[in-house]
């Protein structure tokens, strides 16, 4: 889990928070107890301190790794779209 993702956090038609990348949209597995709260144009995500880790809209660097499938116990499974991200630390880009 030490690879990188530059991107910006969007939300998408279907309410999920995704990575938006030079390569395309990502989907974004969260720690536990990481939340988001605002509406779909203006959110930021918080950790499971409830600390603001990110913004919509700011650039951003995700260290992390690519992941092949969803685990059944991870919530928003709905949101597993395409590729998937799983997130581990969080900084500005």
């Amino acid at each position: 889990m030490e690879a990188l993702l530059r991107g910006t956090l969007a939300v998408d038609g279907d309410g999920c928070v995704r990575a938006e990348t030079a390569g395309g949209p990502v989907s974004l597995v969260w720690p536990k107890g990481y939340t988001a709260r605002g509406d779909s144009t203006s959110f930021e995500v918080l950790d499971a301190g409830k600390n603001v880790v990110a913004r919509s809209g700011a650039p951003l660097a995700m260290g992390g790794g690519g992941i092949d499938s969803f685990n059944d116990t991870w919530t928003e499974r709905d949101c597993a779209k395409g590729k998937l991200w799983m997130v581990g630390t969080l900084g500005t880009d």
